[in-house]
């Protein structure tokens, strides 16, 4: 049996047994892939009907799970997909070349291994079990990661250098003028990250929760008199496959303070990707673990918590509580906080908060009758405000936390009817 780490939501538990047969034998893979549909590649005209009814493609991929007993997390949208799954490699395998025959992947080329290997990102170390087992989660969202801009469409989706990892490990070493930023969620970023070769420093990590608060960091960090951006270099951007990137990085791109010579790139396929390309180089003696650029390890949204290179390297991190060299994951205990932290082993017995307000709020609310708890909102925390103020600012006004089922004016629909949509962090 294999005891995992699952810190990543509210609602998911702290650790999860896997005893599935896949698990014992080491034949499980987890798949990571998307496609935005205007992208390039773009969808084919002659199918632009089918990909604006998402729930036909949704009942494709829940089939699929159903029988192939895949788990999972499948986001389908009119824009395009966002999927993670694992299971058996057989399974996998069979499930990659369903999805390469339906309509939904027309227009792109895959018809080599290395091709097919590149889009779908494919790791082993997991299977149906690091999601919590089969069948996938398949959700209509409307959006296949929540960036927070309603209905923004990149410009130019071809107005970005999409570089592959081999091309990105080179231009961060040859070009004298980088920046490396990272669009990821600050917790993810501080067990492993990129670093410049040139200087050794680590890439800008924003101080963002959640991929929604992108845009506003953009637009108070990176655009006008506020900017943080160099002048004339090429902003390198990365993110665990590359999704957040995908919009994230156009979204840069279109509204950043620009000089003459600014450049925003962004690595095809993330993180994994870079991790994957570098073991084969480091297999083959191309390259030595020492030469790859990104430290520590990639943090991922499923039970194995993250993921790194085939060799051993050192935390890069430390443990919130005793500051011991660590990349082990774990939450806050506080009620309503759940902020996920560095944590070693020791220090996980002794009931971990992220910082003394958290157990002074729990202490307030546990001498408060249910009906008062539930009537009020939990103030934030000491280190939530200090990450809100670096982020935004000390006379910035505060943006609400909100989280699933959100609060807002009721908008119609064409025909008229209001309509509650699930929006996922």
């Amino acid at each position: 049996m294999k005891e995992s780490r699952l810190p990543t939501g509210s609602s998911d538990p702290v650790t999860f047994t896997c005893a599935c047969s896949a698990s014992k034998s080491n034949d499980g893979q987890v798949l990571l892939f998307y496609r935005y549909f205007d992208a390039t590649p773009s969808l084919p005209a002659e199918y632009h009907a089918l990909g604006a009814d998402p729930s036909s493609l949704a009942s494709f991929h829940t089939s699929l799970a159903q029988k192939l007993k895949i788990g999972g997390k499948i986001r389908i949208a009119k824009e395009g997909f966002n999927i993670t799954v694992g299971g058996t490699k057989a399974a996998i395998e069979e499930y990659m070349q369903a999805c390469i025959s339906h309509w939904s992947f027309s227009g792109l080329d895959l018809s080599t291994l290395e091709e097919q290997n590149q889009f779908f990102k494919p790791t082993t170390g997991g299977c149906a079990c690091v999601f919590g087992g089969a069948p996938a989660s398949v959700r209509v969202t409307s959006e296949i990661t929540p960036m927070g801009v309603t209905n923004y469409i990149p410009a130019q989706w071809d107005q970005i250098d999409s570089l592959s990892p081999a091309d990105f490990h080179e231009r961060c070493h040859s070009d004298p003028d980088t920046m490396l930023l990272d669009v990821r969620n600050h917790y993810e970023s501080r067990i492993g990250y990129f670093v410049d070769p040139k200087t050794g420093e680590a890439a800008l990590r924003p101080p963002i929760r959640r991929f929604s608060q992108w845009p506003q960091y953009v637009k108070r960090q990176m655009s006008g008199s506020g900017s943080t951006a160099p002048e004339g270099r090429q902003i390198m951007t990365y993110c665990t496959g590359g999704i957040r990137c995908e919009k994230g990085a156009r979204f840069l791109q279109e509204n950043m303070a620009k000089s003459d010579g600014d450049r925003v790139c962004t690595l095809k396929g993330g993180i994994a990707a870079y991790l994957t390309w570098m073991d084969e180089e480091i297999r083959s003696g191309r390259k030595t673990p020492e030469d790859s650029l990104f430290r520590g390890r990639n943090y991922v949204f499923d039970a194995r918590g993250s993921t790194g290179l085939d060799s051993a390297t050192d935390p890069v991190s430390t443990c919130h509580t005793c500051q011991v060299p660590c990349d082990r994951l774990s939450k806050c205990r506080s009620k309503g906080c759940h902020l996920i932290l560095v944590i070693c082993d020791t220090c996980e017995l002794r009931n971990p908060r992220c910082c003394q307000s958290c157990q002074a709020f729990d202490t307030e609310i546990s001498t408060m009758d249910l009906e008062s708890e539930n009537s009020r909102p939990r103030p934030i925390c000491a280190c939530e405000r200090e990450r809100e103020t670096e982020l935004w600012g000390p006379e910035e006004e505060r943006m609400p936390k909100t989280q699933g089922w959100r609060k807002a004016k009721k908008r119609p629909n064409h025909n008229g009817i209001n309509i509650r949509v699930k929006t996922i962090d």
